[in-house]
């Protein structure tokens, strides 16, 4: 094998692995929003929660009107 043939092969090498890396960060970019949008999901339905409280509280305090 010549010097020209290993210098060859390193280099794929070294390009496959950077498209590796490229894939993990575009990954790791996806997971992010996705965390991102599922936090935004659970404090949306905490909010829902204690809305609901809060009207079932002021039912049991004051009755309901007819």
């Amino acid at each position: 094998m010549t010097e020209q043939e290993i210098r060859a092969h390193i280099h794929k090498i070294l390009d496959a692995h950077a498209e590796v890396l490229a894939s993990i960060r575009a990954a790791h970019q996806s997971m992010q929003q996705a965390f991102t949008e599922h936090d935004a999901a659970l404090v949306s339905a905490i909010e829902a929660n204690r809305a609901a409280l809060g009207l079932l509280n002021r039912m049991m305090a004051e009755g309901i009107n007819e």
